[in-house]
């Protein structure tokens, strides 16, 4: 704490006397809930006064305080197109080393079309692979 605090009488009274647990907690009575005495804000306030004091706030009825929980590590989500981009260059790394290959079979396929089309007409095969492919 960085400064001394001045408590009022009225919770220096309280740090004097033994109080029940269903003044800190919820209880449940008669099918209702009732309140505690003392709202969370109240008991920081009594923990506060009992470290200044030097009283153990357990003695006085205050409930043990609660661990902080561990804050779990998770990784920053990002944008999508930087979550996928690894696996989008991947793919396109795939492709372009099977392209010579579907290359090679796309102008088969297209060379047997032609020869059936052009199959009446008296050129040469080299005079169509010429004139359609340039090679």
């Amino acid at each position: 704490m960085a400064t001394a605090r001045k408590f009022s009488d009225a919770v220096l009274k309280h740090l004097q006397t033994q109080h029940a647990e269903s003044s800190f907690t919820a209880t449940f009575v008669n099918g209702y809930w009732r309140s505690p005495r003392f709202s969370l804000r109240r008991q920081a306030e009594l923990r506060k006064a009992c470290v200044m004091h030097g009283v153990d706030p357990v003695s006085i009825g205050l409930p043990e305080p609660a661990p902080h929980k561990v804050m779990q590590k998770k990784p920053p989500k990002g944008h999508k197109q930087q979550r996928e981009y690894q696996a989008k260059q991947e793919k396109i790394q795939k492709n372009m080393r099977e392209m010579p290959a579907k290359i090679r079979d796309w102008k088969q396929v297209r060379l047997l079309a032609l020869d059936t089309r052009f199959a009446a007409m008296h050129w040469s095969r080299q005079v169509m692979l010429t004139i359609l492919f340039g090679d």
